[in-house]
């Protein structure tokens, strides 16, 4: 399978470099199903923009790569 760099960003997020950090440090390296369920349960509110975030990068790995949710 070839390696696909699938992006997506979010700009004008009203928390601390550090706190999203934080929360993206926590999630870095799951798969995408499983990142997207730690997320939704996180008490922190920097969750929020990065459950968005990750959510976007997914659909548009689905939508454009042809990708499988499974396989990211």
């Amino acid at each position: 399978m070839e390696d696909f760099e699938v992006r997506a960003e979010i700009r004008h997020v009203w928390h601390s470099a550090q706190k999203v950090r934080l929360v993206v440090d926590h999630v870095r390296g799951m798969d995408a199903t499983r990142a997207l369920g730690v997320l939704k349960a996180m008490p922190q509110v920097a969750a929020v923009a990065v459950h968005k975030v990750v959510s976007s990068a997914v659909a548009n790995a689905e939508e454009n790569f042809g990708l499988s949710r499974d396989d990211l």
